[in-house]
Order: structure tokens, then sequence, then C-alpha cells
């Protein structure tokens, strides 16, 4: 029964996605995607690539006019109907020949466009149209054609269309009062081009040369050190590995505190200063900001409460040494955190298998987004510790089919600060409760021999009891931070409110404002230009903040980033570290499998747990891009609070090659992976210590 349920309720999860991503590419009109169209191709007005917030008035959005002209030889003049079709992101206003076109809506939004007979319009010789487009939300586009058609709807004019939007398109910019702009060639409307400070730090072909020494080395004696212990390792030494590799991870995490972060000044991170003015608020006014008072007040207060105690507490200013540690002291523990509940849920899953278990902890304690995201004043790397600690109490209670009040509301009192750190944690809320229940209906403690002569009515109890362990676990969240959003509610009509949508009346948008369909089908840019690479494309938006720090810490220069950081093997990172994308991806197969296929029918509950969440928050990271069409949304770490399922594919996966490899044959073949191992972990390494 279990895998049956399993197998129904991937379907509903990828069925209820797949219509999700439906919406958003094809029918809603809060998604500025372009797909398909009348003819012609979008246009619009060409702007300089950049990094900045674009500020706009949303009762009064600027005005591109867009002007283009066609001929119409006088023996055609007086031919069969001429229709204009088109589409305008978001609303537009129409003139041919400085008289007002009359349009047709061909439904409620921008995404069905509009329909309008020009035919008594027209004159012989040169006409113009020109449309007006504002948009209150992003950029200004077009996408027009104009054809000659009988009445039922045929070509009457050959196969010539009058006119179609394209780069002989001139457009016209808004201008302040009592001035005039001059009118420019439009540009086609493309969200793929790279951003130029893209090319301010050197890629991995610049770096290599003056690092290839040291790659050599690090290879050479990981893979001597591999074939040393392997003629030496024992049983017991093998036991060991877990907690070595912990150590290891865990003094690192402290030389990089102590060598780097404690001399980094406070005002380096992503939205610092929104974050420092969330602070102030708490420090000097005592009381909580709402979410329309600054850029980061929508946030829940849980880290912002946190750091601001651990401040008032010490006395600290701002701008000295003390003041970088106990500003950052919040989230480099939790980020420390998250390396050692990896480490346990490892345990908890690869039983008996110490190798996974090192390999897991050892990537979690490496993983870059997890590192530099812990090293500035944010509040990522809380909320993914309150998550990974809310999943690793839920596998305990799964794998021990013991559901006691106290662990119930342990994980209840992890999602509720959870989502009090960040509004994104309300996405792993359900998915918990949802397995957690689960686990106690289908592999709860085992029945008694009296229970077990009443089966069916023992089954139909033990699903109400999962019914009420899952209610039990809402009802805790909504205790814990129900407040908040209850809250947010009251105040701005609506219990989620984020900062792309703040409430009043000037918003905002950044580059591209848009996307299409070759947005999210390209790759392969961040091989060579890894910094601002989600300029170019989601996958590859994602891979430069996954194993490295690819936005620069919030930068819009790239000469403006802080020097702690060593680039250079970063950049090489992004070269060594596709190999173990891939292993990721084989990993997540091999961990998918025994989520269906293992005997310990508890085991696969907690696996399933683990993977919907990295699913579900994978998922949402790709859909929240349509929504908000910005460079700086394809952000990997926007997935931290997966870091303990992360890990585990991880040590699922770079343990394939030597379980594929065993035997006395191949171990020149496993020593040189791990020597490839070995660079990229030390190359990620000495990206925030050498």
């Amino acid at each position: 029964m279990t895998t049956r349920l399993q197998l129904w309720g991937t379907a509903a999860l990828l069925l209820v996605c797949l219509l999700l991503l439906g919406n958003a590419i094809w029918l809603s009109p809060e998604t500025p995607f372009l797909s398909g169209g009348p003819g012609g191709q979008w246009i619009g007005h060409p702007l300089a690539v950049d990094t900045n917030a674009i500020l706009i008035d949303r009762e009064q959005p600027p005005v591109f006019t867009f002007v283009g002209r066609f001929e119409l030889p006088p023996e055609t003049a007086e031919g069969g109907p001429v229709v204009l079709e088109g589409r305008a992101l978001r609303d537009a206003a129409l003139t041919l020949n400085d008289a007002a076109v009359v349009v047709e809506p061909l439904g409620r939004t921008w995404r069905q466009g509009f329909r309008a007979d020009i035919s008594g319009q027209l004159r012989a010789g040169t006409n113009e149209l020109r449309v007006a487009v504002w948009n209150p939300k992003g950029p200004a586009l077009l996408q027009l054609v104009v054809r000659g058609e009988d009445t039922l709807g045929a070509k009457t004019r050959g196969e010539d269309t009058l006119l179609q939007s394209d780069t002989h398109w001139r457009v016209i910019p808004p201008a302040p009062p009592g001035r005039s702009a001059p009118a420019v060639a439009a540009v086609l409307a493309d969200d793929t081009r790279p951003s130029p400070e893209s090319f301010g730090v050197p890629g991995p072909g610049q770096a290599l040369p003056g690092r290839a020494l040291a790659l050599v080395l690090l290879f050479a004696a990981s893979a001597a050190l591999y074939l040393v212990a392997q003629g030496k390792a024992s049983a017991e030494w093998n036991a060991r590995l877990p907690r070595v590799t912990l150590a290891l991870v865990t003094l690192y995490w402290l030389a990089v505190f102590a060598f780097k972060l404690s001399r980094m000044p406070v005002m380096v991170g992503f939205d610092i200063p929104s974050h420092l003015m969330y602070l102030d608020i708490l420090l000097e006014e005592h009381r909580l900001p709402m979410a329309d008072e600054g850029w980061s007040t929508y946030h829940p207060p849980f880290y912002h409460l946190l750091t601001g105690l651990a401040v008032a507490l010490t006395g600290v200013a701002r701008e000295s040494t003390a003041g970088s540690i106990v500003y950052r002291l919040v989230g480099f523990s939790a980020g420390l955190a998250n390396v050692w509940l990896c480490h346990l849920a490892a345990l908890r899953i690869f039983v008996g298998d110490p190798r996974k278990v090192a390999l897991a902890t050892a990537f979690a304690g490496l993983l870059p987004m997890n590192l530099y995201v812990s090293a500035y004043v944010s509040n990522e790397a809380l909320q993914s510790a309150c998550v990974s600690l809310a999943l690793l109490l839920a596998c305990r209670a799964i794998l021990d089919g013991r559901y006691p009040a106290t662990r119930l509301a342990q994980i209840a009192l992890a999602l509720g600060l959870a989502i009090l750190t960040k509004v994104t944690s309300i996405l792993t809320v359900p998915v918990v409760a949802f397995f957690v229940a689960a686990g106690r209906w289908l592999g709860g403690e085992e029945p008694t021999e009296r229970q077990q002569g009443y089966a069916g009515r023992e089954e139909q109890r033990a699903l109400w009891r999962g019914v009420g362990v899952g209610a039990a676990l809402l009802g805790g969240v909504a205790l814990v931070a129900g407040w908040f959003y209850l809250r947010a509610w009251i105040h701005h009509g609506s219990p989620i409110v984020i900062n792309v949508e703040l409430p009043g009346r000037v918003g905002w948008w950044s580059q591209p404002g848009f996307h299409t369909w070759s947005y999210y089908t390209g790759f392969g840019d961040v091989l060579q230009r890894p910094f601002f690479a989600g300029f170019h494309s989601f996958w590859d938006g994602v891979y430069s903040t996954f194993w490295g720090d690819g936005l620069l810490a919030g930068m819009i220069r790239a000469e403006t980033r802080h020097p702690f950081w060593r680039y250079d093997y970063m950049s090489l990172g992004y070269w060594l570290a596709l190999p173990a994308t891939l292993l990721l991806g084989a990993g997540l197969v091999r961990l998918a499998r025994e989520a269906l296929t293992d005997g310990d029918t508890r085991r696969r509950i907690a696996l399933s747990m683990l993977l919907t969440t990295l699913y579900v928050l994978a998922f949402a990271l790709l859909l929240v891009t349509f929504r908000a069409p910005f460079y700086s949304q394809a952000k990997a770490f926007y997935i931290l609070s997966a870091v303990v399922p992360l890990s585990l594919v991880a040590g699922a996966g770079l343990s394939l090659v030597p379980d594929a490899l065993a035997g006395d044959r191949h171990r020149i073949l496993r020593a040189l992976y791990y020597g490839w191992l070995g660079t990229t972990a030390g190359c990620l390494a000495l990206s925030y210590l050498g």
C-alpha cells in the first residue's frame, strides 16, 4: 500500500506543479512570460544591461511610444480589409495617421491582446502607426502585425505582411514636461544578455594559469592520501571517518570566522543597508517595523530579534572588530549548525555506511552557498537551520515510529521559528506535517496481538491517529508564528507581503523584467563568466550561486566586491564542480529509487519527506522567477533550507563512483577519482580561506 500511495502522491504533486507552471507560462496576467502571439517580434526600448533596481510609479508609469511606418500603393489602398493584431506588455493606446485606433480586446488581459480593422484609416503612400505602451511592473514591450484579410480572415494581398514589429521600428522614450526625447531604434526583447559586470571578475580560463600548479599539487596530494589511507584503513578507522570529517569541517568554519569574518566590515552582504535598518528600528525604537517601511522590513522578525539582542547585550559599535563578530554571530552559528544537522541526519539515513555519512558531512561543510550566506548579516542561514532541525526531528520520529507530544512540540517549534525567520519556510510546513502524519499512519508503533485481531478497525484508527498528529503539528506552528501573519493581514490586507509588491504607490523592478523560453533552456555561460550569470539563464544563475558567491555579496558593480574571498579559486571551482553536479543528479535518482523500494517502510517515508522538501523548494525557486523575472531571483541559496536532503543526495551520488570501482583492479581509478574530489574540495575551501 505504501508504494501505491507514494506513486499516487508523486503523480498528484507533479500534476499540481505542471498546472502551476502552465498557468505561469500561458495564462496568468501577472506573469510577464513572452510566448507565441499573432505575429511580429517582441520589441522594446534599448536599455543598457545593469543590476540596479528601477523605481516606478504604479499609478503613472512611463509611456514609451513605438513608431512603425509602411507603404500602401495607390492601386491596393482600396483593397479588402486590413487588420491589426497585437499584444502589449501591459497596456497600449494606438493612433494611425494621427487618428486614434479603436481596438477590440481579445480577452481580459494583455496575454490575449487586441485586434482592429484599420481599413478606413489607411491612405495611399506612407502610413504611420504609433503605439503608446506603459507597464507599471517592468519594461514596455510590443508585439504587433498588420495584414490584409478578407471577411473570412484569409489574406488578400498575397503573402505579404504590411507591417510587423521588428528592429525597423523606432521608440520614443518618456521625457520631462516641456521637452521631447529623440526616437531610437527598437531592439528585440532579449532576457539572455550578459551583464557587463560579469566581465569584471576573472573567469576560470583566466584564473587557471596562475593556479594550475596549486591544483596539480592538490590532486597529487589527494590521490596519494587515498592510496596510503586505503592500505592502512581498518574497520575501526572507517567507523571514525564521519566524526573526523565533522571535526575537520568544524575547524575549517572556525578558521574562516577567525581569519576572515572577524575582519569583514558589517556593511558587506545582500541587502545589507535594509537589514541594518530593520535592526536600527528594533534597537532604537524598540518595536517591530511594518512591511512597507523599508526594503527588508517585510521579513518576519526572529533573526533580527536574535541579532538585535546580541548587539544590545554586548553594546558593540557596528564599525568595530567586535561589531563584525557580534553582528555575524547568529548567521554564522546557524550555518555551522546546518553542517551538524546534516551530519546527524546522514547518520540516521545511511546507517552502517560511514563513507556516505562522511561525504554528506563534507558536502554540507564546504557547500559554498551555505558558507558565504552564513558570512553575511542575513536571515537565510537561520531559516535553513530551523528547517533542518525540523527535518531531523521529523526523521527521528518517523524512523523510530514514536510520536510523543514533546517531539511533536519540538518539530512545531522549529517550523514555527522557521516561518518567523523568512516567509518562504511556509512551503516546508505542509510537507513535514503530511509525512509525519503518514509516518504515524503507515509506520507507527507495531500493533499488539490483541490489536492484530481487529485489523480493519485498527487500520482506521491508525489513519485517524495520523490525521491527529498532522493537525497537531499545524496547530502548533500556528500558535508559534500565526500572530505575525495575522498582524500583516490586519495592516496590509494580506498575511504574506514581499518586497516585490510592497504596499504603496511606488514600486520597483529590475532587468530583464520579463522572460522567454531561451532563459530557461540555456546553460553554459557560467563556465566562462561565472559572476552575474543569472542574466544569461536560470540554470546559469542557480549554478553560479550554488557553487560560489556568484552575485558578489549583492554588489551591483564587480569592482566594488569585497576582498575577503579568493575569486580566482572560486572561478576554478565552477569548472571542478561540474562532475559533482552530475553526481548530485545521480544521487537524487538513487535516493528516489530507495524511497520507493526500500524494505523499511519508515525509511521510505523519511526519504520521501526529505526528497519532497527538496523538490518543492526547487520548484518554488523556478516558479518565482516567472512572477518576479529579475536577474537576482535565480539564487540557489533560496533553497538552502533543503541543505539536509541536498547533503544526503551528495552522499549517495559522490559514493557512486567508488561503489562502481570496487576491487583491487580499480585501485588507481579510485585514486584518480579521489584526486579530483580532493582538488574540488580544496579549491572550494581556499575560495573562502585562501
